[in-house]
């Protein structure tokens, strides 16, 4: 068989992702630098048909200069931008390939891969690398909501979170049925904690890689590759307990609202509702927090994407979104 790279690892946040590319990223073959969010505005098919040339190319180098999301990844981009700026041009698929394969070769690795919030961009990064494969890790969405607002107390509205779970889930889903089987993999976060070795034998199968006994001892180098802002789980051997927190953290009225909102999905992935009574009071409350806290997340949906759209027009670093923390330790 042969090997399925470049791997997109996708999923809602907060579902296992970065402990999935930790893993991955733990092997000798494969290097998966930090989120590529930055790379949002790029992936557009004008872009792809296009390329970027004369004046939007040099604020594209511009943008990636800036770019303190960039920066994260915590390796010598030298090599990288020496190589752009001797160009007049390129296109996206080869930046890309660029971009990442820098990374990996910085690592002295043969494949490169890539942990961000592209499940809108499935199709189009399908196109882009035919030869790629995508691995989306589903984790309960109400321990999904749990842990996210405890990393952001914006987030604490378990109607908006339950359809912003819902509603990224069916996007992966919709992207992955027009893809070959053999190009997609599903796994649970929860199977991935009780059964790490056997999830992640699997899933070097399906890359078509040789499974590592190292890779399940990625936390002795997590601070290399991930900063603070991450769960400090991520800097600690897999715990397999680290699920159905929602059961005690989560309050009648919250559990009632993954039920309403998300219940297809909870029973679709094997973790079932609460069946908390539900009474007509919790059904008005449920449509409330969807009309207020999910108009909130559009919005911020939308700015983020408004920034980072102009930004990349301008050659600048966004102005207004977080980033997190570089990594402690250099590579």
């Amino acid at each position: 068989m042969s090997a399925k790279f470049p791997v997109f690892i996708v999923g809602a946040q907060r579902s296992g992702t970065t402990l999935l590319r930790m893993v991955l990223n733990a092997h000798s073959e494969i290097a998966i630098p930090e989120e590529a969010r930055f790379l949002m505005p790029l992936l557009e098919q004008r872009h792809l048909d296009a390329g970027f040339h004369g004046e939007d190319y040099s604020k594209l180098v511009s943008f990636l200069r800036a770019s303190e999301e960039f920066g994260l990844w915590n390796y010598d981009s030298g090599p990288f931008f020496t190589d752009l700026e001797a160009r007049t041009g390129i296109g996206l698929v080869e930046l890309m390939d660029g971009l990442y394969g820098s990374f990996a070769q910085g690592e002295g690795k043969r494949y490169w891969g890539d942990k961000s919030l592209f499940f809108r961009r499935i199709d189009i990064l399908a196109c882009m690398f035919p030869q790629g494969s995508f691995i989306h890790i589903v984790r309960d969405g109400r321990d999904v909501f749990d842990s996210w607002r405890k990393m952001d107390a914006s987030k604490d509205c378990a109607p908006a979170a339950a359809l912003d779970w819902r509603l990224k889930l069916n996007l992966i889903e919709r992207a992955f049925a027009r893809l070959p089987a053999d190009r997609t993999l599903t796994i649970r976060f929860e199977d991935l904690l009780v059964n790490a070795e056997a999830v992640a034998r699997s899933t070097c199968d399906f890359l078509g890689v040789d499974y590592e006994e190292g890779m399940l001892d990625f936390h002795q180098k997590s601070r290399r590759y991930v900063g603070d802002h991450h769960s400090q789980l991520i800097f600690k051997p897999i715990e397999s307990g680290n699920q159905s927190k929602w059961r005690k953290n989560l309050s009648h009225t919250e559990k009632v609202a993954f039920d309403l909102v998300a219940g297809r999905q909870l029973d679709r992935y094997g973790y079932g509702r609460s069946d908390e009574a539900c009474s007509i009071g919790d059904c008005a409350g449920v449509l409330l927090g969807l009309g207020g806290g999910g108009l909130r997340r559009a919005r911020d949906v939308i700015r983020d994407a408004f920034e980072r759209r102009k930004a990349l027009k301008t050659g600048t670093a966004p102005s207004s979104i977080k980033v997190g923390a570089k990594p402690s330790e250099r590579s």
